[in-house]
């Protein structure tokens, strides 16, 4: 009888592993989210401060409207000039690469300006989050301009 109960409890132990790792997931998930609604909220009030706080020193971002790969710091140079407003289409999909790395990617409208020039309308943007100092910040920025 003890045998029996040993592996029921057993058991019971390892079923319940996988619902706590799913968890923690989803609490990582909700971070990643949420780090995300902040950096986009900095960029809507182009908040240099905010924006440096919530993207890695070594950040790059790829966009329609830039010439090329940029910089964190030219993203922020060229603040000014950016005009737009964001409508997340898709529900933003989060991908877990690991304890410190998430990958985070969604559809979206835009309507705006980037140095007079509109901007692409319909994008797939992919961004990597990374875990600094028990933090979520974006790493690795990229909008890709769909076919309307």
């Amino acid at each position: 009888m003890r045998h029996v109960l040993y592996v029921i409890t057993l058991t019971l132990l390892i079923a319940s592993i996988p619902n706590s790792i799913r968890a923690d997931d989803a609490q990582e998930i909700q971070a990643v989210h949420a780090a995300a609604a902040i950096l986009d909220e900095a960029f809507q009030h182009q908040n240099e401060a905010g924006i440096k706080r919530m993207m890695t020193p070594d950040h790059l971002a790829v966009t329609p409207y830039y010439d090329g790969p940029k910089a964190a710091q030219y993203v922020i140079d060229t603040l000014p000039e950016l005009d737009y407003h964001q409508t997340i289409e898709t529900e933003p999909k989060v991908t877990l690469l690991g304890d410190d790395a998430a990958l985070r990617t969604f559809t979206a409208k835009f309507k705006g300006t980037f140095k007079g020039k509109p901007i692409a309308e319909h994008c797939f943007v992919t961004e990597v989050m990374v875990k600094r100092r028990g933090r979520w910040i974006e790493a690795f920025y990229q909008m890709t301009a769909l076919t309307p």
